[in-house]
C-alpha cells in the first residue's frame, strides 16, 4: 500500500509541475570581440536571444555598466532569435569593466513575457558571475 500512496503521488506531481517544468529558460549570448568601444553612438554585437516564448514579437535590448544604464532600444523579435550586429545603438563601453545585455522578450501588446541577462568583462569577452 505505501509503494501505491508513493507512486500516485508522483503521477499527480509530475502531471502538475512536469510541464513547467520541461519549459526551457530564455537565454541571451553575445560577443565583445570585433567591436570598438569607446564611442558614443556604440553598434551592438550580435546577440543571440535562445528559447524564445512563441508569443514574442518585440524584443527590448539594453546595456549596463552596474546600476548605470547604457540605453538601448525596442526591436521587432528576429524570427531566428539573432539580433544582427548594429541594429540598435547605445552609450558604448570605454573602461575596462563588467557590461551586462537583457534582453525582455514582450507580446505584440506588451506584455512581459521573458527575460534573459549576460554579463561580460570588456574588452577580455569574459563571463562575470550575475549580481543579484
Amino acid at each position: 500500500m505505501p509503494f501505491k500512496l508513493y507512486y500516485g503521488w508522483l503521477v499527480a506531481w509530475i502531471s502538475i509541475f512536469g510541464p513547467a517544468a520541461a519549459d526551457p529558460v530564455m537565454t541571451i549570448d553575445f560577443s565583445w570581440q570585433g567591436t570598438t568601444g569607446c564611442v558614443t553612438l556604440f553598434p551592438n554585437p550580435e546577440i543571440r536571444i535562445h528559447n524564445v516564448p512563441a508569443d514574442a514579437k518585440l524584443l527590448l535590448l539594453t546595456l549596463t555598466q552596474g546600476a548605470r544604464e547604457m540605453g538601448g532600444e525596442e526591436v521587432l523579435m528576429p524570427a531566428n532569435g539573432i539580433v544582427p550586429a548594429g541594429s540598435i545603438r547605445t552609450f558604448g563601453p570605454c573602461r575596462p569593466d563588467v557590461y551586462r545585455w537583457t534582453a525582455v522578450a514582450k507580446s505584440a501588446t506588451g506584455r512581459f513575457l521573458a527575460e534573459a541577462r549576460q554579463a561580460r568583462f570588456y574588452p577580455t569577452d569574459e563571463l562575470a558571475p550575475e549580481k543579484p
